[in-house]
């Protein structure tokens, strides 16, 4: 019987398959974008990470499994990083900025989104996007309740407050200019600020008219 140590944690040998388990998503991060997910193999993955491929399979059930995981951990990180709970005031100039700093900070996802893959193909819209579409939902839902923006139906406008960040990073990445990063950013919350701008009453609209 092996002893429970007085700190009342479990010895270093049940925290083991954990540890693989980190290890093998480490390793996909790096191979997934230096290779792509498609010439990657799970054997290569299991090598990288100095485990068999049976502990792959056994934590993951795949290699599409694998990204999957990796995917929903980005997804939180950015999304914690883009729109942090504990902040007293979101606004669209922060959402923008932050998206492109969290970018910026992890290119192994963006390279790993670059050189795609039918596993990625599949993945991108269910486990990324969900995971930040609930978040700017949940702050959208508050700021209407806020009267900060207009009323609408927050999951369209989360769609679209994402499709407009996520397009501005991807299109100024694609332009291979640097000196552009600005412009690409202040369009982007350009954009986001007419979308969510409170719209005036139909009634005061018409008492302005003479």
């Amino acid at each position: 019987m092996h002893a429970q140590s007085r700190t009342g944690t479990a010895p270093a040998y049940r925290r083991q398959p954990e540890a693989k388990r980190e290890l093998l998503l480490a390793s996909a991060r790096v191979l997934f974008a230096d290779k792509g997910f498609d010439a990657t193999s799970t054997a290569e993955v299991a090598r990288h990470a100095g485990v068999s491929e049976g502990i792959l399979f056994h934590h993951f059930g795949s290699k599409k499994g694998l990204l999957e995981q990796l995917a929903e951990e980005f997804a939180r990180e950015a999304a914690q990083f883009t729109m942090p709970s504990g902040a007293t005031q979101i606004t669209e100039e922060s959402v923008v900025r932050n998206a492109f700093e969290f970018a910026e900070s992890h290119p192994e996802l963006y390279e790993i989104m670059a050189k795609g893959g039918a596993g990625l193909a599949e993945l991108e819209r269910t486990t990324q996007s969900d995971i930040l579409l609930a978040t700017i939902e949940k702050n959208l839902r508050q700021a209407m309740a806020e009267g900060q923006i207009r009323r609408g139906n927050p999951r369209i406008m989360a769609e679209l407050q994402f499709a407009v960040v996520d397009s501005a990073y991807k299109a100024w990445r694609r332009s291979g200019n640097p000196a552009l990063r600005e412009e690409y950013i202040l369009e982007a919350i350009g954009c986001m600020k007419a979308m969510m701008a409170p719209t005036q009453p139909t009634d005061d609209r018409n008492a302005e008219q003479p």
